[in-house]
């Protein structure tokens, strides 16, 4: 489907009230809402590159959505209280909605940051461990990781930790689909290390680069121990013990209608009939 069939599609189910319809009927479908980087200004390191423009959501956006969702009385939630949840220990709360960033960029100390501590939020962090160790870069290999410094640091990680959870986003960010079994399993078991050695936490979630996965690549994370496994498209849904999350991307283009449709039908209507 076209760019503009998708507004067109967006548009009608926002304006018909089919959108708060199925919310109001879908009160306990758990939303993993995930961003990448939060920009305060045109100078952002992020937004001179073109490669990752389409990464970065403005702060003064990001912080309408948050409290668009406190004021539609959205409960945030954390990993422990989806493993609460699963092993009967809690119930699952209305409007339940899981914050995630990828990657590990520098603004989401910044920006991302203040903002969600200032309303008091929670969220997970899901970094590369090899960008944070400034081995690598995600996509453009004309910067130097060392100078470039958009990504975050240990200490900053450390900081942040009474706000974020951390999560592995692998140790490379390669497309999992392209390795080797060995390579992949590799790939956990390096950023696992190195989170837990830097931070002293253990990593319980994952959230696959680029959202690329096979039937193969599940089986690794399944065998690696991972509680909580995220992805998105074709095939990829919630399951009923929360081991597979679809995540829902807020992308820097998305309006407060579109926001609103990603939190409502417009994913499970996508979805329907896809395996």
């Amino acid at each position: 489907m076209s760019v503009f069939l998708h507004r067109m599609l967006e548009i009608c189910l926002f304006l018909s009230g089919l959108n708060a319809v199925y919310i109001f009927f879908s009160k306990k479908r758990l939303i993993m809402l995930g961003y990448h980087s939060i920009s305060d200004s045109l100078n952002s390191i992020l937004l001179q590159n073109d490669i990752y423009k389409h990464l970065s959501v403005p702060a003064a956006v990001f912080e309408k959505q948050l409290m668009f969702l406190q004021k539609h009385n959205y409960t945030f939630l954390r990993f422990s209280d989806l493993r609460n949840i699963r092993e009967g220990k809690q119930a699952m709360p209305n409007r339940p909605v899981l914050l995630y960033f990828d990657d590990g960029y520098k603004d989401n100390y910044l920006n991302a940051y203040p903002i969600l501590k200032k309303h008091g939020i929670p969220a997970t962090l899901f970094v590369a461990t090899d960008c944070i160790d400034k081995k690598r870069l995600l996509w453009d290999s004309a910067l130097d990781p060392a100078r470039a410094n958009i990504f975050l640091s240990w200490d900053d990680i450390r900081a942040m930790q009474d706000v974020f959870d951390i999560g592995t986003h692998t140790a490379s960010h390669r497309k999992l689909t392209t390795l080797k079994p060995d390579e992949v399993k590799e790939e956990f078991e390096m950023s696992r290390k190195r989170i837990y050695e830097m931070t002293g936490k253990r990593v319980v979630a994952l959230s696959y680069p680029k959202s690329r996965w096979t039937l193969e690549t599940r089986r690794c994370a399944q065998e690696a121990g991972f509680e909580f496994i995220l992805a998105h498209g074709r095939g990829f849904r919630h399951s009923a013990d929360f081991r597979y999350l679809e995540k829902i991307p807020v992308g820097p283009a998305d309006s407060m209608m579109q926001f609103r449709v990603k939190l409502g039908i417009y994913y499970p209507l996508m979805n329907m009939g896809r395996k």
